[in-house]
C-alpha cells in the first residue's frame, strides 16, 4: 500500500561533529599553561633544594677528611705552601686563556648600598695558575682520592702533577654551579683541563693591624703557611667558619682555595663587590671578587639565590643567608676575636 503524498517524513537527525572547536582547544591550551605555571616553580624549587643538600653533604665530607688530616697531623692543613719545592719562590705558571670566558655570575639581590639589582660580573677570559699547593691537595688521601698521586716534592708543572690537577673531585664542586665546560689546558695528559673548586678555606679577615704592612691574614683557620691546632680557636670551634662556598676556581691552583672577609680599612664595612674593585662601589658581603692586575680572587659566595653554606670548625654546617650583616660575618670568619656572636640558624 502506498503511503499518501502528504505523509509526514520526519526530519533527518543533524550530523554528530567530532573533535574540538577552537575556543575549547584554546580553553584546553590555557588550562594547561596555567598548570604548568603552576607546577614549574615547585619542580624547580624540589631539585634546587636537592641540590643544596648535596651542596652541604659535600662540605661535611671535607670538614669529615680534614678532621682526619688533624687526628694524623695534630693540625688543619695548611692554607697554601710556599714556597715550593726548591730554592727561593717559584714563578708562576703561564697565563692561560680559558676555553670558555667564565660569565653568568649569580646576581639579582638588591646592593645593599643601592637598593638596586647588581650587574653580572664581567667576563673573565684568561687565569693566572700558580706553582703553590693549597688545602685540596693536601687532603687528598682523606678525601678518598688517593690515586690522584700528587708528588709534592716537584714543581706543578711537572707532567705528574698536571695529570692529577685535572682530576675531578666531585666533592669540591656544588652541583648547582653553572660552570663552563671548557677547562684551561695543563700541557700534560689531556684529561679535560684544571679542575673546579667552589668551596674555600677561611682566611679570617684583613691582614692583623699589629702585622707588618703586606703580610698575609693571620686571623682565620687557613691560610698561608697556616699550621692551625684546635686550641688555637679561642672563639670556639662552633662559632668559626672554615670552610665555604665560592663562586668559581680550580684546586689545583693557589689563587682558587682561600676566600676571606674583606675590611683591610677596619670600618666594618665590606670592601670587595661585584665590580671587582678595591674598595668596591657595589660592596656586598658574599658573591664579591676582586680584579688585581688580571689576577682574580673570588670571595664567599654561591650559585643559591639567597643563602651560601658554610662548614663549621666543628665539624657542622651551616646556611646563611645573603643578606647577613657584615660585621656577623667577619666575626664568624675570625678564630680570635674574642667577639660575642652566635652562629645564625
Amino acid at each position: 500500500m502506498n503511503c499518501p503524498e502528504n505523509t509526514i517524513r520526519p526530519r533527518s537527525l543533524p550530523a554528530r561533529r567530532s573533535g574540538f572547536t577552537l575556543i575549547e582547544l584554546l580553553v584546553v591550551i590555557a588550562i594547561i599553561a596555567a598548570l604548568a605555571a603552576i607546577l614549574l616553580p615547585a619542580v624547580q624549587n624540589a631539585r634546587e633544594a636537592a641540590r643544596r643538600t648535596e651542596c652541604i653533604n659535600n662540605l661535611k665530607q671535607i670538614l669529615l677528611a680534614t678532621h682526619n688530616y688533624e687526628e694524623t697531623f695534630k693540625c688543619f692543613p695548611t692554607g697554601i705552601v710556599t714556597p715550593g719545592p726548591g730554592v727561593g719562590l717559584l714563578p708562576p705558571l703561564p697565563t692561560v686563556t680559558l676555553p670558555e670566558p667564565v660569565i653568568g655570575i649569580p646576581v639579582g639581590r638588591p646592593s645593599a648600598a643601592s637598593g638596586n639589582l647588581q650587574p653580572t660580573v664581567p667576563p673573565i677570559t684568561t687565569w693566572n695558575f700558580t706553582q703553590y699547593w693549597g688545602w685540596p691537595g693536601l687532603i687528598m688521601n682523606q678525601m678518598g682520592a688517593g690515586t690522584v698521586n700528587i708528588n709534592f716534592s716537584e714543581l706543578k708543572s711537572s707532567a705528574n702533577n698536571l695529570q692529577a690537577v685535572q682530576v675531578v673531585i666531585k666533592s669540591y664542586v656544588c652541583p648547582s654551579a653553572s660552570l663552563p665546560s671548557g677547562r684551561p689546558p695543563t700541557g700534560g695528559a689531556n684529561l679535560g683541563g684544571w679542575a673546579y673548586l667552589t668551596y674555600r678555606g677561611n682566611a679570617g679577615t684583613s691582614p692583623l693591624q699589629s702585622a707588618p704592612a703586606g703580610s698575609p691574614t693571620t686571623n682565620g683557620i687557613l691560610y698561608r703557611n697556616s699550621s692551625t691546632k684546635f686550641r688555637d680557636i679561642t672563639d670556639g670551634e662552633s662559632n668559626t667558619i672554615c670552610y665555604g662556598e665560592s663562586l668559581f676556581g680550580y684546586w689545583g691552583d693557589e689563587n682558587s682555595v682561600l676566600a676571606r672577609m674583606s675590611d683591610d680599612d677596619y670600618n666594618q664595612v665590606p670592601d670587595w663587590g661585584s665590580d671587582g674593585s678595591n674598595p668596591s662601589s657595589q660592596a656586598e658581603v658574599f658573591d664579591t671578587y676582586l680584579n688585581a692586575n688580571g689576577s682574580y680572587f673570588f670571595g664567599f659566595g654561591s650559585w643559591h639565590p639567597d643563602t651560601v653554606h658554610f662548614g663549621i670548625a666543628d665539624g657542622s654546617t651551616r646556611s646563611i643567608s645573603k643578606m647577613i650583616d657584615f660585621r656577623t660575618m667577619t666575626a664568624l670568619c675570625t678564630r680570635n676575636g674574642n667577639e660575642r656572636v652566635n652562629l645564625p640558624d
